[in-house]
């Protein structure tokens, strides 16, 4: 079998995998009006911030970072930005394994752990 039909095979279980299924499950959710409107609610919060920062010793920033507090707290307490954030890590942390027994042994060099730089 050659390597890319060995590769597409592997993308093709990936995405079979009841792992991926549920992540974009999960994601689809994130594009419901009230959750769409609450992310871009406190990303433009979060933008307007930063922008603010460079005035910082010039001006007031309290009223914002409560903003930013309240739209945090929101977005911790949605069962569905909750879900989409588990559902992101299984995926992830499937993929990582699946990194590490394809490479595992191609050079004893590579570390692929996230702890050592």
């Amino acid at each position: 079998m050659e390597l890319n039909e060995l590769l597409d095979n592997l993308i093709k279980e990936i995405k079979c995998d009841q792992r991926y299924i549920d992540y974009l499950e999960a994601e689809k959710k994130l594009y419901i009006p009230e959750n769409k409107s609450l992310l871009k609610t406190y990303q433009s919060k979060l933008d307007e911030y930063e922008e603010l920062k460079k005035y910082e010793q010039y001006i007031d920033n309290t009223d914002i970072k409560e903003e930013i507090k309240k739209l945090k707290k929101q977005i911790s307490q949605n069962s569905d930005i909750i879900d989409y954030y588990q559902k992101y890590h299984c995926l992830n942390d499937f993929l990582e394994e699946i990194t590490s027994v394809v490479f595992k042994d191609i050079s004893e060099e590579l570390n692929l752990s996230p702890y050592r730089l």
